[in-house]
């Protein structure tokens, strides 16, 4: 076969002069031309066409396309200068854009094109400057979720000095920062008070306000807790409260399952749980006609995401959809998959629990899901909560992993411990109705069926 190394080189030279890049490149790299005298000579005229062609992509606004052509010039490990060139003209367009992002307030949007320029290479004090600056807006609105404004007012000034030029985006943050940081102070201030008193329902009015300001606040968040642990919500219908029940089994028999319902777990967030094996994504609507309403710039059906008998799921794409920055119209999802819907509207697609066949989508570009939840839950069999990374749910402190599972027609909880569902008391499992509180000794949450929930705010 090595005899024939010439006439691999002849077809590598001919496509390489017809601009047949990829099939010359395939070609200089068989085995029979591998230690040809004339290969490396064809290789570097090769690394120059592939530079060549970059730097028309570049002109042509399409920088995605010369960056594919740059890596590929450097793996032909040439000493050819046009591809320096061509790498030099796009991490400066990429730094541009990044600091251009910045300004502007995107920082989901840079905090991405940084990444994908860490991982194509590009260093400098410009770059290392521009992720630091990332990093420090990340981390305010971090310290803010906590509730700690203090440390976070100063990682804005020192961002204030990192960035060039004004940020209007920039001030605002810093504006909303020294806002909230006063409601909360003063609110703080009223909450510790409560609890020492055991003003309990004070405590879960006071605490919503300041959650509301600092959301992972983690103190209010316990207090929080203990107050709905020596009180029933007001939303509760009360009975009278016996004493354990030992039947496994409480739901009624008419209070079936619905397609969709809102989970509400205590210090810990919203959820909307779809239950259905084949889901709609696309622009929240009144009507409710959409599994996973969207609040961006979505079509009113823009995919669909199916749960095939494996556990596998395929997306469908209506409207423009891509996946890990790739164009697809059918494709099956892998876990930590990002799907972006539409021009920016970008979620992850997160298969937590490896025994499950549910998973969880989290918006990751700045947008929101309708019905005001954080996240969404496709439930396949069970739901698992608990303090640890294989769960659907995290819940810190947890001692032991919180159950959801699915019997026929009903929801149902297995919890190693006492539970109290909507007044009554049981041990170690119990079904569910459509609308439920549940709580237990480390826990709350709510199950709210859509249907009610809408209805209550017409």
């Amino acid at each position: 076969m090595f005899g024939f190394g010439w006439l691999t080189l002849r077809q590598a030279q001919v496509a390489l002069k017809a601009g047949r890049l990829d099939e010359a490149q395939r070609l200089l790299f068989q085995p029979n031309t591998r230690n040809h005298r004339r290969a490396g000579e064809l290789i570097q005229q090769l690394a120059q066409a592939l530079a060549e062609r970059g730097e028309r992509l570049l002109r042509l606004d399409d920088p995605e396309a010369a960056w594919l052509d740059l890596l590929k010039a450097e793996q032909l490990q040439t000493t050819e200068r046009s591809v320096d060139r061509l790498r030099q003209s796009l991490s400066r367009l990429g730094i541009a854009q990044v600091r251009a992002m910045l300004q502007a307030g995107e920082i989901t949007r840079a905090s991405q094109v940084l990444g994908q320029l860490h991982d194509r290479r590009v260093r400098g004090a410009e770059m290392q400057l521009l992720e630091e600056a990332a990093r420090n807006w990340l981390h305010a609105q971090e310290l803010a979720e906590k509730g700690d404004f203090a440390q976070a007012l100063q990682t804005v000034e020192r961002m204030q000095r990192l960035l060039i030029g004004p940020s209007a985006p920039l001030e605002k943050l810093y504006q909303s920062l020294q806002e909230r940081q006063e409601r909360f102070a003063s609110l703080l201030g009223r909450l510790h008070e409560a609890s020492a008193t055991g003003q309990w329902r004070e405590v879960v009015e006071v605490a919503e306000q300041v959650l509301a300001a600092a959301p992972q606040h983690l103190e209010a968040r316990k207090a929080r807790a203990r107050a709905w642990k020596a009180i029933e919500p007001v939303t509760v219908a009360h009975r009278p409260t016996e004493a354990i029940v030992s039947r496994p089994f409480l739901a009624q028999p008419s209070e079936e399952l619905t397609r969709r319902f809102c989970l509400w777990i205590d210090g810990i967030g919203g959820y909307l749980v779809c239950l259905g094996g084949r889901v709609t994504l696309g622009q929240s609507s009144s009507d409710g006609a959409i599994d996973i309403p969207l609040v961006a710039d979505v079509s009113r059906v823009h995919a669909t995401l199916s749960r095939d008998s494996e556990g596998g799921y395929l997306l469908e794409a209506a409207r423009p959809v891509s996946v890990n920055g790739q164009g697809v119209t059918r494709t099956v999802l892998r876990n930590g998959d990002r799907i972006t819907l539409g021009p920016s509207c970008q979620l992850q697609f997160r298969q937590m629990v490896p025994v499950s066949n549910s998973v969880r989508l989290d918006v990751v570009s700045g947008h929101r899901f309708g019905l005001g939840v954080d996240s969404v839950l496709l439930m396949g069999d069970t739901l698992i909560f608990g303090d640890s990374a294989q769960v659907h749910v995290s819940i810190p402190g947890l001692k032991d992993n919180l159950v959801v599972f699915r019997n026929k027609e009903r929801l149902g909880v297995r919890y190693p411990g006492p539970l109290t569902v909507n007044g009554e008391r049981s041990q170690d499992r119990i079904l569910l109705g459509a609308n439920a509180t549940v709580v237990g000794e480390d826990f709350s949450f709510t199950i709210e069926s859509i249907a009610d929930r809408t209805s209550s705010r017409a």
